[in-house]
């Protein structure tokens, strides 16, 4: 099949085009810059020039594939969060990227799937409790609105005819060895530091960022339209995800830089929310596909973290009750 991306040279796009690739299937890609043209062309894929907001555009650049999946996003570095010119910048990608996209495959009806890579962060939370985009109430801070709408775009396109599918897949927090961000959180680990905004026995779900990619191209083969939740199959709580940062760091304990210090970086809406409880299963999304992540836990991808930066390791698991105390990480 020919298969269109958005967002192919970020880093959940690029193991995602190799993976297409591999399994037979022709990729083209939105290309806006000659640096991306060449990446994209090292990959495989065919750059295509579009404008993303223009659904004629976009139809254009669609024709004759019968998949797309909108993976381009615009999320502000760590630095960056209270830029609110490129929090905007990112929900146009979202609302008036997705509108267009969709627009243009229901005009030339050749694409029979879009899949929208979206977020679980917006959950409520339930403490301890198990919760999925079956069972789990939304509660969106203003940075994740935009989210939503897309997904609601995607809907749209899947209800416009019968032989259509609209795939959303709600990802947990990416990590792996091409996030710059992970590499920056076990450079603080090394250091005996850490960064948490959530209590310590709250859960964070994540999921490896190759995890990820693989779900993609996993949905796309065998996913029917619908909402699912793709994260690790062990979501950890801060205390155990501290623990396993720790080992893979090479420390025994890591200390929590105070909260008021994040109140400078992160917008307050956007903070709450990474304060919830959120223990997300993949459960459907499993038997639906068959998919299974190959890093099932932050024991193990820290670990491979910490490989993949040729860091030192093999320190103890330490057992659930010599882990970091709960007065170590509050901040």
């Amino acid at each position: 099949m020919t298969v269109f991306l958005t967002g192919a040279t970020g880093v959940l796009g690029q193991p995602v085009v190799r993976l297409l690739r591999n399994a037979g299937h022709k990729v083209k890609a939105l290309c806006r810059t000659p640096s991306n043209r060449e990446v994209l062309e090292t990959l495989g894929a065919i750059p295509i020039e579009a404008d993303l907001f223009d659904a004629a555009s976009m139809a254009r650049a669609i024709d004759g594939c019968e998949a797309v999946f909108h993976l381009a996003t615009r999320i502000p570095a760590a630095a960056d969060m209270k830029k609110r010119r490129i929090w905007d910048a990112n929900d146009r990608i979202r609302r008036i990227g997705m509108r267009a996209i969709t627009d243009a495959a229901m005009q030339t009806g050749g694409v029979r799937s879009v899949l929208y890579p979206s977020v679980s962060f917006f959950y409520a939370g339930d403490g301890a409790t198990w919760i999925d985009a079956a069972n789990a109430t939304t509660d969106a801070a203003r940075p994740l609105l935009s989210t939503l709408d897309a997904e609601a775009f995607v809907a749209r396109f899947a209800a416009s005819a019968p032989d259509r599918r609209g795939i959303v897949l709600r990802f947990g927090a990416f990590y792996g060895p091409t996030s710059g961000q992970s590499e920056q959180t076990l450079a603080m680990a090394r250091k005996g530091l850490a960064v948490t905004l959530a209590p310590p026995h709250a859960y964070r779900s994540a999921i490896w960022i190759d995890d990820a990619a693989s779900a993609v191209v996993r949905a796309f083969e065998r996913a029917p339209s619908g909402v699912f939740d793709v994260v690790e199959d062990e979501p950890a709580t801060q205390s155990e995800m501290l623990a396993a940062l720790a080992e893979a760091a090479g420390r025994k304990t890591l200390w929590a830089l105070p909260r008021w210090l994040l109140k400078l970086a992160v917008p307050a809406d956007l903070r709450a929310v990474l304060a919830r409880s959120q223990r997300v299963s993949n459960a459907r999304f499993r038997d639906a596909t068959g998919w299974k992540p190959a890093v099932p836990n932050q024991w193990e991808g820290w670990s491979r973290m910490a490989r993949a930066a040729g860091s030192r390791h093999g320190v103890p698991r330490p057992a659930p009750d010599t882990r970091i105390p709960d007065g170590a990480m509050r901040c």
